[in-house]
């Protein structure tokens, strides 16, 4: 037996104007560059990830960021790259095949702006990240339902993640440098927070 429409209620411990998003894939983009020894970049993007967005507007505090990535997804634009990419010698995608971000902390720095403080975790290592985030705004999609726009930039050193350090080659010369920059571009479409009673 059950309560509410079909089981379910709104979660009465979020206030009206809070839900969740979770991340549209095909609207979306998670990528990387680093800098080589030509001064130039190379960039590379997974194909495959997903991930929730929260958001408060009258407690942006709260807003947090989850994000998992298929490893092997990793796309440089060239084939033995990558390869070399999901490498033992780097991502170790076979072993690792998860990667992931999620906040656990939240400050707002003005409007539409907020830091988030999290973790990373690549190839069975965790270690703190903070993202610059950018709320983008809102809009109705083409199926009704609401969509969100936040981008998320971060900087990490491979020269502190151990394993993840070393010259990956290029043709012979080294193309990626110790600071990666991360990009989180997020579209999300609203989910309303539920809850079931028995």
């Amino acid at each position: 037996m059950t309560s509410g429409h079909g089981g379910q209620l709104l979660d009465p411990s979020l206030p009206a104007d809070a839900a969740t998003y979770f991340i549209d894939p095909a609207n979306s983009n998670v990528s990387f560059s680093a800098r080589n020894r030509t001064a130039t970049s190379t960039r590379a993007a997974f194909r495959q990830f997903a991930g929730t967005l929260f958001l408060d507007s009258e407690r942006p505090e709260r807003t947090t960021l989850a994000v998992y990535v298929t490893s092997s997804s990793i796309d440089t634009g060239w084939k033995d790259r990558d390869a070399h990419m999901r490498s033992a010698a780097l991502l170790a995608a076979e072993q690792y095949p998860i990667m992931s971000f999620w906040s656990s902390s939240a400050e707002a720095l003005g409007t539409n702006l907020c830091r988030l403080a999290g973790s990373l975790w690549v190839k069975g290592m965790t270690r703190p990240l903070v993202v610059d985030g950018e709320y983008r705004g809102s809009a109705l999609s083409p199926q009704g339902g609401e969509r969100v726009g936040f981008v998320g930039r971060s900087v990490l050193k491979r020269s502190e993640w151990g394993s993840l350090w070393g010259p990956v080659m290029d043709a012979g010369e080294w193309f990626m440098g110790d600071e990666v920059e991360l990009l989180f571009e997020v579209s999300a479409v609203k989910r309303v927070p539920i809850r079931w009673w028995p």
